[in-house]
């Protein structure tokens, strides 16, 4: 589950209007109403939390542009206000003050960085540890960046996975404490979910009701984009960035993906990506990819990674087990697995459905 800001292309799914590099796993594109086209679409860019993000707006007459350009800045802004809390990344965040605190003394923190690691260790209490933030204290044990990459030894990965264990952060009130020195707080994997969600908000309650919010391929879209829903479609894991798996509509709602096919290396012949089970500190392999469609950007985030850790058995009976949630999950031997309410959502679907995947 490890995920550097510092990554480029993790991304999932492909924009078919703007091709760009992300630091999660998966890319996406959104294909253009071909009756309206694009060209009315208010369209704003900006690098943060590592990566491109970009909000689109499909304006009404009761809005000027310039004011909906304006609303679209303070998304922004909240998106880096998030980010100076929870990344670990920045020296002086409240995140990064725990971490230098691990095994020595609490730290008080804001009550929404509070919250989110509540919500995240609850994450691991029902995915049996498959999602752990403090999957950072493994440190760089697998930097794939390296141009000579061979595998950590098994001595190697022990003593990484030692300083692993969400059962040692310990909540009291707003003050917080990793119980052992060496222990670090990650939250590349479900921090970014919370950015899009507070973007979002920010969007709603500025009186929008249709936009789209990619934060480097983690997807929120409301409304509609001028009378017909918004445009996702899922890459296949196996096939290229210009190669799906299925086009879904979107009205309202969340849609992420974790995949191992962007951020990995092929080493004798066999693939080591980045999202790691953090219970063994090893590539988890069971899956090729996995697709959550939820409410809310956080909890698809942190469902992705959960299931994708977790696998075709346990990791499909998590998702089943939760409430609004669609799935379609590439288990290992390319096998496609999808809920009945993510089928519904699919207008195409290229690839082998498992017809006991329900």
């Amino acid at each position: 589950m490890q995920r550097k800001p510092s990554i480029n292309g993790l991304g999932w799914l492909f924009l078919i209007s703007f091709l760009l590099g992300g630091w999660l796993s998966w890319e996406w594109f959104h294909e253009p109403d071909r009756q309206s086209g694009t060209r009315d679409l208010i369209v704003s860019e900006m690098d943060l939390m590592g990566t491109r993000w970009i909000i689109q707006v499909a304006p009404t007459n009761r809005m000027s542009h310039v004011r909906i350009q304006e609303h679209i800045q303070a998304a922004f802004e909240e998106v880096a206000r998030v980010e100076s809390v929870m990344s670990e990344w920045q020296p002086d965040s409240p995140i990064s003050g725990v971490n230098n605190q691990a095994g020595e003394a609490p730290v008080e923190v804001p009550d929404e960085l509070r919250d989110i690691i509540l919500r995240a260790r609850h994450m691991s209490e029902i995915s049996s540890g498959a999602f752990d933030i403090t999957w950072k204290g493994m440190g760089k044990l697998w930097d794939l960046r390296d141009p000579s990459f061979t595998p950590p030894t098994e001595e190697t990965i022990q003593e990484a996975i030692a300083r692993v264990d969400y059962k040692k952060i310990e909540v009291n009130g707003n003050r917080v404490w990793l119980k052992e020195r060496g222990m670090q707080i990650g939250l590349g994997g479900i921090a970014k979910g919370y950015g899009i969600d507070r973007a979002g908000r920010v969007l709603r309650e500025a009186g929008l009701a249709n936009f789209y919010v990619d934060g480097g391929g983690d997807i929120l879209v409301a409304g509609l984009k001028y009378g017909r829903p918004w445009r996702v479609a899922v890459r296949h894991p196996r096939m290229g960035s210009s190669q799906f798996l299925a086009v879904v509509d979107m009205s309202n709602g969340a849609i992420v993906t974790s995949g191992d096919y962007e951020n990995y290396r092929i080493h004798e012949g066999r693939r080591y990506h980045h999202i790691l089970d953090p219970r063994t500190g090893k590539p988890a392999q069971g899956c090729q990819s996995v697709t959550i469609i939820s409410t809310r950007a956080e909890t698809a985030d942190a469902l992705a990674t959960a299931a994708f850790v977790l696998g075709p058995g346990e990791g499909w009976d998590l998702i089943l087990q939760q409430a609004n949630t669609e799935a379609m999950m590439v288990d290992a031997a390319g096998q496609l697995h999808l809920t009945s309410g993510f089928r519904k959502k699919v207008g195409e679907l290229r690839g082998t459905v498992d017809a006991s995947g329900e």
